[in-house]
């Protein structure tokens, strides 16, 4: 007959290892964890603290809960089954939240490489706006014809961003559409003379360019390097005020 000896040596002989091997993961999380901070600046240089916040405490939350699933999974009667099904569970939850795996990886990339920052006029996969705001799912952009665009970071991380900020200004494009009423000419010396309007508030000259001729209009490419940010919604406004009057179904897009 076996002694309550024998049997509480042959417990402690399997459960004590585990149990060291378990309070090591522990240990090595906790000291992963009291560190994550300055490990985190050495790679990450970025003025954003509120993301850098943010993904710290996410960082934190992943090591934690890998650190008990390890140890649960060293503790077990049967680690090789607490493991396998700690690989399906993982791997679904993977799956289920890839999307959000990826905007996470998107917005650290976006915000590390520093494209632009809140009050910068862009333009992002053909969308041009001022950077109203950087929120932990995209960006916000705000139009001059004052529509509020969300654009994931997802979307950032795979497109052309033009940052419109510089030294003289901002530089901004416009589409403008004036019916084939006119000639070619005509309809040119038309947006040439529009433009007089805001010309004060431009840096230089600005270009014009056909870009085509479709079945009912001409279609115009325009620069406008505005000397003063501030202003670029109002040489937008009075540019396509000045259109109108000259040509009532003249039309901008932005």
């Amino acid at each position: 007959m076996v002694s309550w000896y024998e049997m509480l040596m042959s417990w402690a002989s399997i459960y004590i290892p585990r149990v060291l091997q378990a309070a090591i993961v522990v240990l090595v999380a906790y000291l992963l964890v009291k560190y994550l901070d300055k490990v985190v600046s050495l790679f990450i240089k970025t003025e954003e603290h509120e993301f850098i916040d943010r993904f710290i405490m996410f960082l934190k939350g992943t090591i934690y809960s890998i650190a008990v699933l390890m140890a649960i999974s060293f503790i077990a009667v049967e680690p090789q089954v607490f493991i396998a099904l700690l690989l399906t569970v993982g791997v679904g939850i993977i799956i289920m939240f890839s999307d959000v795996l990826r905007n996470v990886g998107s917005e650290l990339y976006v915000r590390n490489l520093r494209m632009f920052r809140e009050g910068d006029w862009v333009e992002i996969d053909g969308i041009q706006g001022r950077v109203a705001r950087l929120t932990s799912m995209g960006v916000i952009l705000e139009t001059l014809r004052r529509e509020r665009v969300f654009v994931p970071y997802t979307r950032i991380a795979h497109t052309t961003v033009v940052n419109r900020m510089s030294t003289y200004g901002l530089s901004f494009r416009v589409v403008v559409r004036i019916p084939k009423t006119y000639d070619a000419t005509k309809a040119r010396e038309l947006v040439v003379s529009s433009l007089q309007r805001v010309r004060e508030d431009l840096v230089a000259e600005p270009s014009v360019v056909l870009r085509s001729i479709t079945e009912t209009s001409y279609v115009f490419d325009i620069t406008l390097d505005v000397m003063n940010v501030g202003k670029a919604e109002k040489v937008f406004s009075d540019l396509l005020l000045e259109l109108k009057t000259r040509e009532p179904n003249a039309d901008i897009e932005f």
